[in-house]
Protein backbone atom coordinates (compact mmCIF):
# COMPACT_ATOMS: atom_id res chain seq x y z
CA UNK A 1 0.00 0.00 0.00
CA UNK A 2 2.71 2.44 0.85
CA UNK A 3 4.81 1.78 -2.47
CA UNK A 4 1.42 2.41 -4.54
CA UNK A 5 0.91 5.66 -2.43
CA UNK A 6 4.45 7.04 -3.65
CA UNK A 7 3.79 5.51 -7.07
CA UNK A 8 1.19 7.63 -7.43
CA UNK A 9 2.76 10.64 -5.87
CA UNK A 10 6.09 10.30 -8.17
CA UNK A 11 3.45 10.47 -11.26
CA UNK A 12 1.79 13.19 -9.77
CA UNK A 13 4.87 15.05 -10.04
CA UNK A 14 5.92 14.54 -13.19
CA UNK A 15 2.83 15.63 -14.75
CA UNK A 16 3.13 18.71 -12.67
CA UNK A 17 6.20 19.32 -13.84
CA UNK A 18 5.40 18.69 -17.86
CA UNK A 19 3.00 20.95 -17.46
CA UNK A 20 4.80 23.59 -16.48
CA UNK A 21 7.18 23.20 -18.95
CA UNK A 22 4.74 23.83 -21.80
CA UNK A 23 3.38 26.98 -19.99
CA UNK A 24 7.06 28.08 -19.53
CA UNK A 25 7.07 27.87 -23.38
CA UNK A 26 4.29 29.52 -24.24
CA UNK A 27 4.28 33.46 -25.89
CA UNK A 28 2.88 35.51 -23.44
CA UNK A 29 0.40 38.65 -25.03
CA UNK A 30 2.03 42.33 -25.10
CA UNK A 31 -0.70 44.63 -24.65
CA UNK A 32 0.88 47.72 -25.18
CA UNK A 33 -0.04 50.92 -22.99
CA UNK A 34 -1.96 54.24 -24.54
CA UNK A 35 -2.15 57.53 -22.45
CA UNK A 36 -5.49 57.70 -23.64
CA UNK A 37 -7.10 54.97 -22.57
CA UNK A 38 -10.24 54.88 -20.34
CA UNK A 39 -10.38 55.90 -16.37
CA UNK A 40 -12.71 55.43 -14.57
CA UNK A 41 -12.93 58.73 -12.44
CA UNK A 42 -15.35 59.76 -9.04
CA UNK A 43 -19.09 59.33 -10.30
CA UNK A 44 -20.66 63.22 -9.80
CA UNK A 45 -23.67 62.94 -8.27
CA UNK A 46 -24.62 66.44 -8.33
CA UNK A 47 -27.29 66.02 -11.33
CA UNK A 48 -29.56 63.31 -8.61
CA UNK A 49 -29.20 65.60 -5.81
CA UNK A 50 -30.45 68.47 -8.07
CA UNK A 51 -33.56 66.15 -9.54
CA UNK A 52 -35.62 69.46 -9.71
CA UNK A 53 -34.09 70.09 -13.16
CA UNK A 54 -35.65 67.00 -15.14
CA UNK A 55 -39.73 67.20 -15.38
CA UNK A 56 -41.70 65.05 -18.11
CA UNK A 57 -45.09 66.26 -17.56
CA UNK A 58 -48.20 63.59 -17.88
CA UNK A 59 -50.70 65.25 -19.32
CA UNK A 60 -54.56 64.78 -18.35
CA UNK A 61 -55.81 65.60 -21.93
CA UNK A 62 -56.74 62.11 -22.47
CA UNK A 63 -57.97 61.36 -19.22
CA UNK A 64 -60.10 64.10 -19.32
CA UNK A 65 -61.36 63.24 -22.19
CA UNK A 66 -62.11 59.51 -21.70
CA UNK A 67 -64.25 60.23 -18.12
CA UNK A 68 -65.80 63.64 -19.44
CA UNK A 69 -64.79 65.35 -16.32
CA UNK A 70 -66.30 68.11 -15.25
CA UNK A 71 -64.55 71.55 -14.41
CA UNK A 72 -64.37 72.29 -10.29
CA UNK A 73 -63.89 76.19 -10.64
CA UNK A 74 -64.41 79.15 -13.84
CA UNK A 75 -61.40 80.81 -12.72
CA UNK A 76 -57.72 79.71 -11.41
CA UNK A 77 -55.19 82.12 -9.76
CA UNK A 78 -52.01 81.46 -8.95
CA UNK A 79 -50.12 83.47 -6.51
CA UNK A 80 -45.95 83.34 -6.02
CA UNK A 81 -44.50 84.42 -3.34
CA UNK A 82 -40.91 86.10 -4.23
CA UNK A 83 -40.70 87.75 -1.07
CA UNK A 84 -37.43 88.41 1.13
CA UNK A 85 -38.51 85.18 3.01
CA UNK A 86 -37.67 82.79 0.74
CA UNK A 87 -33.92 83.79 0.33
CA UNK A 88 -32.64 79.99 0.67
CA UNK A 89 -31.65 77.96 -1.75
CA UNK A 90 -33.25 73.55 -1.65
CA UNK A 91 -31.18 71.18 -3.91
CA UNK A 92 -28.88 74.07 -5.25
CA UNK A 93 -31.55 76.40 -6.74
CA UNK A 94 -32.97 79.43 -5.44
CA UNK A 95 -36.02 78.76 -3.56
CA UNK A 96 -37.66 82.01 -5.16
CA UNK A 97 -36.97 79.91 -8.49
CA UNK A 98 -38.01 76.76 -7.42
CA UNK A 99 -41.70 78.81 -6.48
CA UNK A 100 -42.08 79.50 -10.33
CA UNK A 101 -40.98 75.87 -10.75
CA UNK A 102 -43.70 74.14 -9.71
CA UNK A 103 -46.39 76.44 -10.79
CA UNK A 104 -44.66 75.96 -14.15
CA UNK A 105 -44.92 72.42 -13.89
CA UNK A 106 -48.99 72.77 -13.11
CA UNK A 107 -49.34 74.26 -16.25
CA UNK A 108 -47.34 72.43 -18.35
CA UNK A 109 -49.54 69.07 -16.80
CA UNK A 110 -53.09 71.14 -17.77
CA UNK A 111 -54.93 70.52 -20.60
CA UNK A 112 -54.78 71.92 -23.39
CA UNK A 113 -57.65 74.52 -23.54
CA UNK A 114 -57.84 77.67 -22.27
CA UNK A 115 -58.55 78.62 -18.81
CA UNK A 116 -59.64 81.66 -17.03
CA UNK A 117 -56.75 82.17 -14.99
CA UNK A 118 -53.66 84.32 -14.27
CA UNK A 119 -50.50 84.99 -12.15
CA UNK A 120 -49.63 86.87 -9.63
CA UNK A 121 -46.34 87.69 -7.91
CA UNK A 122 -45.50 89.18 -4.72
CA UNK A 123 -42.63 90.96 -3.52
CA UNK A 124 -41.92 92.55 -0.24
CA UNK A 125 -39.27 95.31 -1.37
CA UNK A 126 -41.96 97.89 -1.66
CA UNK A 127 -40.70 101.23 -3.80
CA UNK A 128 -42.78 104.14 -2.81
CA UNK A 129 -42.46 105.96 -6.19
CA UNK A 130 -44.40 103.23 -8.25
CA UNK A 131 -46.67 101.84 -5.25
CA UNK A 132 -50.23 102.05 -5.94
CA UNK A 133 -53.28 100.93 -5.64
CA UNK A 134 -53.05 97.33 -7.51
CA UNK A 135 -55.90 95.59 -7.13
CA UNK A 136 -58.02 97.31 -10.40
CA UNK A 137 -54.74 95.97 -12.26
CA UNK A 138 -55.46 92.26 -11.38
CA UNK A 139 -57.83 90.74 -14.38
CA UNK A 140 -58.38 87.12 -15.40
CA UNK A 141 -58.44 85.84 -18.91
CA UNK A 142 -59.15 82.77 -20.89
CA UNK A 143 -55.34 81.62 -21.50
CA UNK A 144 -54.30 78.55 -22.94
CA UNK A 145 -51.50 76.77 -20.90
CA UNK A 146 -48.42 77.67 -23.00
CA UNK A 147 -50.06 81.83 -23.34
CA UNK A 148 -50.03 81.16 -19.32
CA UNK A 149 -46.81 80.09 -19.19
CA UNK A 150 -45.43 82.95 -20.70
CA UNK A 151 -46.68 85.32 -17.81
CA UNK A 152 -43.78 83.75 -15.74
CA UNK A 153 -41.47 86.13 -16.67
CA UNK A 154 -38.04 85.62 -15.43
CA UNK A 155 -39.07 87.19 -11.38
CA UNK A 156 -41.75 88.97 -11.56
CA UNK A 157 -45.13 87.91 -13.22
CA UNK A 158 -47.10 90.16 -15.90
CA UNK A 159 -49.42 91.15 -12.64
CA UNK A 160 -47.07 91.63 -9.65
CA UNK A 161 -47.66 92.84 -6.17
CA UNK A 162 -45.54 95.02 -4.10
CA UNK A 163 -46.69 95.71 -0.28
CA UNK A 164 -45.32 94.87 2.66
CA UNK A 165 -46.94 91.57 3.58
CA UNK A 166 -48.29 87.80 2.54
CA UNK A 167 -51.33 89.08 3.99
CA UNK A 168 -51.59 92.02 2.24
CA UNK A 169 -51.31 90.99 -0.80
CA UNK A 170 -53.92 87.70 -0.23
CA UNK A 171 -56.46 91.28 0.12
CA UNK A 172 -55.70 92.36 -3.10
CA UNK A 173 -56.45 88.61 -4.24
CA UNK A 174 -59.70 88.97 -2.50
CA UNK A 175 -60.85 91.83 -4.26
CA UNK A 176 -59.83 90.18 -7.79
CA UNK A 177 -61.77 86.71 -6.85
CA UNK A 178 -64.86 88.60 -5.54
CA UNK A 179 -65.62 89.85 -8.27
CA UNK A 180 -65.59 86.95 -10.40
CA UNK A 181 -68.69 84.61 -12.00
CA UNK A 182 -67.97 81.37 -10.50
CA UNK A 183 -66.08 79.63 -8.64
CA UNK A 184 -62.30 80.02 -7.95
CA UNK A 185 -59.09 78.35 -7.07
CA UNK A 186 -56.00 79.92 -5.67
CA UNK A 187 -53.14 78.29 -5.48
CA UNK A 188 -50.59 79.85 -3.10
CA UNK A 189 -46.42 78.81 -3.42
CA UNK A 190 -44.86 80.11 -0.41
CA UNK A 191 -42.43 79.23 2.47
CA UNK A 192 -44.62 77.55 5.69
CA UNK A 193 -43.17 79.64 8.02
CA UNK A 194 -45.13 83.00 6.07
CA UNK A 195 -48.05 81.67 7.09
CA UNK A 196 -49.00 83.37 10.25
CA UNK A 197 -52.41 84.45 12.40
CA UNK A 198 -52.69 87.93 10.12
CA UNK A 199 -51.93 85.37 6.39
CA UNK A 200 -54.61 83.37 8.07
CA UNK A 201 -56.92 85.87 8.44
CA UNK A 202 -56.58 86.82 4.80
CA UNK A 203 -57.80 83.95 3.97
CA UNK A 204 -60.66 83.74 6.09
CA UNK A 205 -61.53 87.15 4.39
CA UNK A 206 -60.97 85.82 1.12
CA UNK A 207 -63.35 83.11 1.30
CA UNK A 208 -66.03 85.49 2.64
CA UNK A 209 -65.49 87.62 -0.54
CA UNK A 210 -65.88 84.75 -2.51
CA UNK A 211 -69.29 83.57 -0.87
CA UNK A 212 -70.68 86.62 0.49
CA UNK A 213 -71.36 90.26 -2.38
CA UNK A 214 -71.23 91.94 0.90
CA UNK A 215 -69.61 93.06 4.24
CA UNK A 216 -66.95 90.68 3.83
CA UNK A 217 -64.16 93.51 5.31
CA UNK A 218 -63.84 91.79 8.31
CA UNK A 219 -63.97 88.46 9.69
CA UNK A 220 -66.49 87.45 12.00
CA UNK A 221 -67.65 84.38 13.64
CA UNK A 222 -70.61 82.54 12.00
CA UNK A 223 -74.00 83.78 13.74
CA UNK A 224 -77.61 83.70 12.41
CA UNK A 225 -77.85 87.37 13.49
CA UNK A 226 -75.58 88.06 10.36
CA UNK A 227 -77.62 87.95 7.44
CA UNK A 228 -75.16 88.49 4.39
CA UNK A 229 -76.25 87.87 0.41
CA UNK A 230 -75.27 84.74 -1.02
CA UNK A 231 -72.49 84.69 -4.15
CA UNK A 232 -72.63 82.59 -6.68
CA UNK A 233 -68.95 82.46 -6.01
CA UNK A 234 -66.82 80.33 -4.09
CA UNK A 235 -63.56 79.46 -3.36
CA UNK A 236 -61.12 76.68 -2.97
CA UNK A 237 -57.71 77.60 -1.43
CA UNK A 238 -54.63 75.33 -2.35
CA UNK A 239 -51.00 76.15 -0.60
CA UNK A 240 -47.69 74.45 -1.56
CA UNK A 241 -44.81 75.21 0.78
CA UNK A 242 -41.80 75.26 -0.01
CA UNK A 243 -38.65 74.27 1.79
CA UNK A 244 -40.07 71.52 3.91
CA UNK A 245 -41.09 68.44 3.12
CA UNK A 246 -44.04 68.24 5.62
CA UNK A 247 -47.47 70.29 5.15
CA UNK A 248 -49.11 72.59 7.04
CA UNK A 249 -53.06 73.00 7.76
CA UNK A 250 -53.57 75.71 9.33
CA UNK A 251 -55.48 77.20 6.05
CA UNK A 252 -57.80 74.20 6.23
CA UNK A 253 -60.90 73.22 7.82
CA UNK A 254 -63.62 70.38 7.46
CA UNK A 255 -66.24 72.88 5.94
CA UNK A 256 -63.42 74.37 3.08
CA UNK A 257 -62.74 73.49 -0.12
CA UNK A 258 -58.53 73.26 -0.70
CA UNK A 259 -55.83 71.66 1.27
CA UNK A 260 -51.94 72.28 1.85
CA UNK A 261 -49.19 70.25 -0.14
CA UNK A 262 -45.06 70.61 0.28
CA UNK A 263 -43.42 71.10 -2.32
CA UNK A 264 -41.83 67.75 -2.85
CA UNK A 265 -45.56 66.28 -2.82
CA UNK A 266 -46.39 67.35 -5.97
CA UNK A 267 -43.52 68.08 -7.72
CA UNK A 268 -42.85 64.86 -9.89
CA UNK A 269 -44.89 64.30 -13.01
CA UNK A 270 -47.34 61.66 -11.49
CA UNK A 271 -48.11 63.58 -8.22
CA UNK A 272 -48.80 66.61 -10.31
CA UNK A 273 -50.93 65.29 -12.44
CA UNK A 274 -53.36 63.79 -9.82
CA UNK A 275 -52.66 67.45 -8.06
CA UNK A 276 -53.75 69.40 -11.38
CA UNK A 277 -56.95 67.38 -12.05
CA UNK A 278 -57.77 67.83 -8.06
CA UNK A 279 -58.10 71.62 -8.14
CA UNK A 280 -59.31 72.18 -11.72
CA UNK A 281 -62.06 69.16 -11.89
CA UNK A 282 -64.44 67.52 -9.55
CA UNK A 283 -65.77 64.07 -11.38
CA UNK A 284 -66.77 62.64 -14.39
CA UNK A 285 -70.04 64.00 -15.97
CA UNK A 286 -73.88 62.11 -15.16
CA UNK A 287 -75.98 64.31 -16.85
CA UNK A 288 -79.06 61.97 -15.92
CA UNK A 289 -78.16 61.55 -12.72
CA UNK A 290 -78.88 58.53 -12.62
CA UNK A 291 -75.43 57.99 -10.06
CA UNK A 292 -74.07 55.91 -12.97
CA UNK A 293 -71.16 58.01 -14.76
CA UNK A 294 -71.87 59.01 -18.15
CA UNK A 295 -68.60 56.79 -19.53
CA UNK A 296 -70.24 53.94 -17.22
CA UNK A 297 -73.52 54.43 -18.61
CA UNK A 298 -75.39 52.11 -21.36
CA UNK A 299 -78.56 53.87 -20.94
CA UNK A 300 -77.63 57.47 -20.85
CA UNK A 301 -81.28 58.55 -20.70
CA UNK A 302 -82.34 57.19 -17.66
CA UNK A 303 -86.29 59.07 -16.32
CA UNK A 304 -85.67 60.86 -13.10
CA UNK A 305 -86.67 58.51 -10.20
CA UNK A 306 -85.98 55.02 -12.10
CA UNK A 307 -84.09 52.61 -10.38
CA UNK A 308 -81.04 51.59 -12.26
CA UNK A 309 -78.35 48.71 -12.25
CA UNK A 310 -74.63 49.06 -12.12
CA UNK A 311 -74.87 49.61 -16.17
CA UNK A 312 -77.29 52.35 -15.90
CA UNK A 313 -80.32 50.80 -17.14
CA UNK A 314 -83.59 50.35 -15.36
CA UNK A 315 -83.50 47.74 -12.81
CA UNK A 316 -87.17 46.98 -13.93
CA UNK A 317 -88.21 47.76 -17.27
CA UNK A 318 -92.09 46.96 -16.79
CA UNK A 319 -92.27 49.13 -13.66
CA UNK A 320 -93.79 52.52 -14.00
Amino acid sequence: MKWKNWKNGIVASLVAIALSGCMATEDLVHVPEHDNMAKVGEYDTNLYRQSVHIFNPMPIDERVAQFNLQPRVDHIVFVIDQSSALSDTIRGLSTQFYAQEVVRRFIKTMPTQRFSSTIVTYDDAVDPQTFAPLDARLRVAPLLPLELEKQLGARRASQHIEVQTLSIALDFVSELVGKLDGPSAVVLVTEWEQIDENVENAVMRMRQRADFTANAHVVVPESASVAWPQSQSGLCFYTIGVGNRLSRSRLESADSCGFSYAVDKVAQPSNMANFVETVLYKGPADNDNDGIYDYQDRCPDTPMGKIVDYSGCPRFPGNK
